[in-house]
């Protein structure tokens, strides 16, 4: 762990699979990213006045971006690809299922030090939604809101700052092949059907 002040300041790279993918597509033009992870807040009273508050996280939350996503990300995404169109026929409908996904990201500050954030499980919450303005001079981004959702060990989101003390096999996986099992050192219970 570090003692220095790290502020993210910039998204570089950014990459999706999809569940049942084994790799990850490139959707690296990213404007804005913000994420919002929940916690749950528990009181104790003693005669109406508050005498204990605990907070701990809950895995799940939200991340909002707007970038410029792959045509191909963008209707995998939102379940455009139904059976029984034609060649290169996508649409939306009663039938699309948003497909659940895992992110990752390379982040950086102000001082160009590397940050690797993970959203393991993750799902567009944000409806279908696309602005096109004739003669505007800059090109629209897509508006995304997407769930954060535990994975199967209670976690919505990973990050390390990747410097000379990280594990440096690990920041060379991380954006190609991450997996909750490639961060953690025992594996969860669901995974080995101990539950």
């Amino acid at each position: 762990m570090t003692n220095r002040v790290y502020s993210e300041f910039e998204v570089r790279e950014q990459g999706i699979k999809f569940k049942g993918k084994d790799s990850y597509v490139s959707s690296s033009c990213v404007g804005t990213s913000e994420e919002e992870l929940e916690v749950k807040t528990i009181t104790k009273k003693c005669r109406g006045v508050v005498k204990k508050t605990k907070s701990k996280g809950t895995g799940t939350g939200t991340l909002k971006e707007s970038l410029h996503i792959p045509y191909d990300v963008f209707v995998e995404a939102y379940g455009m690809n139904l059976s029984g169109l034609k060649p290169g026929v996508y649409a939306y409908g009663t039938d699309s299922k948003h497909k659940e996904m895992s992110i990752v990201q390379r982040v950086y500050d102000e001082d160009d030090v590397m940050k690797l954030k993970a959203y393991p499980n993750c799902i567009i919450k944000s409806n279908m939604a696309r602005k096109i303005e004739n003669g505007a001079e800059e090109v629209a981004e897509t508006e995304l809101e997407i769930s954060v959702m535990p994975d199967d060990y209670g976690i919505g989101m990973y990050e390390m700052i990747a410097d000379e003390k990280a594990d440096q096999e690990l920041i060379k996986k991380w954006m190609t092949e991450f997996t909750p099992d490639l961060v953690h050192t025992v594996v969860a219970a669901s995974e080995t059907g101990d539950e």
